[in-house]
């Protein structure tokens, strides 16, 4: 496993608790992350993971406990609110527009913009990016023309211009080869040593020995290892 950064608490997720009807999803969960580490997050389906890392990026509101950011206690209500704190979260199923460049999507959805930026200074630190984490990623490429993977990394690259130093990625490499999941962590080690976070969801015990600084294993809702 890699080495993290033991700094103080990026993140903190105290007493986490989400219910729905018939079901206890998350039952007072507590997860810490430093800056630069790797998390693995590890559960059979139906564990609670995917639940807890939605409350995280405001998609649920958790019905008990808190989330602290950097150290200040953090409403998220909304993805919005997540994206403001630094926080971004790549799905399983990704939020791209096909018939659109990467560059188009890159920017698409981002509000509170003081102008609406220039394609070219776009593509360029769409370049800049993907040089810096390896992501390989063309800013004139239409969606459609990309493979599984490749739009994966615009949905990293997308998180990361927006200003992401938490990562959350679901099941990353379920939709992957076994070639293109070890290049993938390759990718994930170099944004580790730029010091961003990465919160994995996994039920694989392969991904969690080459990928993670640590784990917290999730069982029926319930924290039962670290």
């Amino acid at each position: 496993m890699s080495t993290g950064h033991p700094d103080t608490p990026i993140l903190e997720m105290r007493g986490i608790t989400k219910r729905f009807p018939g079901v206890l999803a998350n039952d007072q969960v507590n997860l810490t992350l430093n800056a630069g580490e790797m998390l693995a997050l590890l559960g059979e389906n139906g564990a609670g993971k995917s639940t807890l890392m939605n409350v995280l990026v405001g998609l649920y509101r958790a019905d008990e406990g808190e989330i602290i950011v950097h150290g200040k206690h953090a409403l998220i209500h909304s993805p919005k609110d997540a994206a403001a704190l630094g926080i971004g979260m790549v799905h399983q199923n990704f939020k791209l527009v096909s018939t659109m460049t990467v560059a188009e999507n890159v920017i698409l959805g981002i509000r509170d913009l003081p102008f609406i930026p220039h394609m070219d200074a776009v593509s360029s630190r769409i370049r800049e990016i993907s040089e810096r984490y390896n992501l390989n990623v063309d800013p004139q490429a239409f969606i459609w023309q990309l493979s599984v993977g490749e739009q994966q990394r615009v949905e990293i690259l997308k998180l990361i211009y927006r200003g992401a130093e938490i990562l959350i990625l679901d099941e990353p490499t379920a939709v992957l080869t076994p070639q293109k999941a070890q290049e993938l962590g390759q990718i994930l080690h170099v944004m580790q040593a730029e010091g961003k976070s990465t919160i994995f969801i996994t039920h694989k015990m392969d991904e969690v020995m080459a990928f993670s600084d640590w784990v917290c294993v999730l069982q029926h809702g319930n924290v039962v290892a670290v």
